[in-house]
């Protein structure tokens, strides 16, 4: 695990499958370098191409176990852009997937449309694998209360790139400020500066900019009805599980999202407790959308009972470590 792909997003899902060995009576040990000895009864666990194929080098037996984050040459193009040394790299990265997958002991990965890519792509039709969706937080009944939801509240919560969309929520969000003068959009962000730069050019009022640690995010949070969580609709978006959903959701929060993700659209069922829409629509619409949930009163016992129905398999922890013993560790023992 190299130290700079250990994050808020990523730490649980890596502490989730080392429990699933440790509960095994596996041995475990964590390397930020790849200079460890290497014996033939070892079972590796890395999180990109680049570090399945510095394993691989060095021992062509060596059974690599990957967690799949994304979509490796696609993501790099979506944020490097078409430019000419993106387009050399892109078949480079096109290799280095293709190799991993097929050299593989064993994958994870976070959607069924992530799979189904790369049996696309790459002719990929083994059986070796799991879905486990990004996650980090479990439900937060306190957070479940409309005392402490103010009416018309916003919040969005993570970077600004432009794959993420805060342009366009903020956008959204202006529409909503325009047609209800109450309405007041919190961003917690590390690109504090950039956000602020952002929002002045959409001429928004009410807002704040702020950003606070991992353990006080969800006390902050809770602190509002909606999060903002848009995506346009491509090939990564498609595939991915963004760890915000769940994240909001802990914390009692409404989504605002599109349906370009499309595990959410096939795990997660809501109900009225969410506004789903386009891109695509006009910004007035959406806004009119929000406004007009916004006036709903929300049940939050219900909501929490509906969330908790949502959580008991998508978001589980136990699920996914009896996914882990029957379906990876059980195969290593058949072995």
């Amino acid at each position: 695990m190299p130290k700079g792909q250990i994050n808020d997003a990523t730490a649980y899902y890596i502490d989730l499958i080392k429990n699933a060995f440790v509960r095994s009576n596996f041995r475990v040990s964590t390397f930020h370098k790849n200079d460890f000895e290497l014996e033939d009864s070892d079972y590796i666990v890395v999180v990109s191409p680049k570090d399945f194929l510095g394993v691989y080098r060095r021992n062509r037996k060596a059974k690599i176990i990957i967690w799949f984050q994304g979509l490796l040459p696609e993501e790099n193009k979506m944020l490097m852009g078409a430019n000419l040394f993106q387009k050399l790299r892109f078949p480079i990265y096109n290799w280095m997937e293709r190799k991993t997958i097929h050299h593989s002991y064993f994958n994870f990965f976070v959607s069924d449309r992530m799979k189904r890519h790369f049996s696309e792509k790459y002719a990929y039709d083994n059986s070796n694998f799991l879905i486990i969706p990004c996650y980090n937080k479990n439900l937060k009944r306190e957070y479940f209360s409309s005392s402490i939801k103010p009416k018309t509240s916003f919040v969005y919560a993570g970077g600004i790139y432009p794959w993420q969309c805060f342009a366009e929520t903020i956008a959204i969000y202006k529409e909503v400020e325009r047609k209800n003068n109450n309405a007041f959009l919190t961003v917690l962000t590390k690109d504090q500066e950039k956000a602020e730069n952002m929002i002045k050019m959409e001429g928004i009022k009410n807002y704040k900019i702020n950003y606070v640690s991992l353990e006080e995010v969800m006390h902050e949070l809770g602190n509002h009805k909606y999060g903002f969580l848009l995506r346009e609709d491509n090939i990564v978006n498609n595939c991915a599980t963004p760890t915000k959903m769940n994240t909001y959701l802990s914390a009692g929060l409404m989504p605002i999202h599109t349906y370009a993700v499309h595990s959410f659209n096939e795990h997660i069922n809501l109900d009225k407790f969410e506004i789903k829409g386009n891109l695509e629509s006009e910004k007035s619409k959406l806004a009119e959308e929000i406004l007009v949930h916004d006036d709903i009163q929300i049940d939050y016992n219900t909501y929490y009972d509906v969330c908790h129905s949502n959580f008991k398999e998508y978001f589980d922890d136990t699920h996914y470590i009896e996914k882990i013993t029957s379906e990876l560790i059980s195969r290593i023992h058949a072995n």
